[in-house]
């Protein structure tokens, strides 16, 4: 039968490395989707806990029947703290599910690069969405200390030293698995696939997700 013609043998090859970088690529992106699908859930469970200070917060503000008597300085306090602990516990409520939904819109619906680019935005506003969410839970403790003074007469102290010990604890613990859980950043393990061109004179690495197959492309080394 003879041998095939060289060009049938050369567009055989250059199908065989289009294909082999599409798996390469898609594997990467696979990845990258877990790191995406990691961060949408820490945000989704933010947001129902926000969700719950929220409700919280709502409640002590309008059920509360402050005495005549109370003195202006302690309701005025506990109003402040109380309305503080809504309105950004509410921040991150929105926040989080915005992210979340033009997150995956981003990442989805986006153009070439754009889930790396999902991943990096909202790793960039976690500490931030994270603080604000701690902020909004210290004030409604808080709120809860002097809504004790306000309407627990003789037992306040008792009731304001239950919650500052709670306040306390939650603070001390948190912080402590912190130190446990905590990963140096150089050691961070992240979605990110990235090779080495020898042919890239600048020398900077290479995402595989962001790779696109090309009819002579480059060699990549991985590192």
């Amino acid at each position: 039968f003879g041998k095939p013609p060289l060009r049938r043998c050369r567009g055989m090859l250059q199908a065989d490395k289009q294909v082999l970088l599409a798996g390469v690529k898609r594997n990467a992106l696979e990845l990258r989707q877990k790191e995406l699908d990691f961060n949408v859930e820490r945000f989704t469970n933010l947001a129902t806990q926000a969700s719950v200070i929220a409700g919280f917060s709502f409640e002590s503000l309008v059920e509360l029947e402050v005495p005549e008597d109370t003195h202006w300085l302690l309701s005025s306090t506990y109003f402040v703290f109380g309305s503080a602990a809504m309105a950004m516990s509410l921040y991150c409520l929105v926040v989080s599910s915005f992210a979340c939904v033009f997150g995956h819109r981003l990442a989805l619906q986006g153009p070439h690069g754009s889930l790396e680019k999902a991943v990096t935005i909202m790793v960039s506003h976690r500490l931030h969405i994270f603080a604000v969410a701690g902020a909004s839970l210290l004030c409604l403790v808080l709120a809860a200390v002097l809504m004790a003074w306000i309407k627990m007469g003789p037992a306040a102290g008792v009731v304001s030293a239950i919650f500052l010990a709670f306040g306390g604890a939650v603070s001390y613990r948190m912080h402590l698995l912190l130190g446990l859980f905590q990963i140096p950043e150089s050691q961070v393990v992240t979605g990110a696939v990235q090779v080495n061109s020898p042919n890239n004179e600048s020398g900077a690495a290479i995402d595989l997700s962001r790779l696109n197959p090309r009819p002579r492309g480059d060699r990549f080394l991985l590192f």
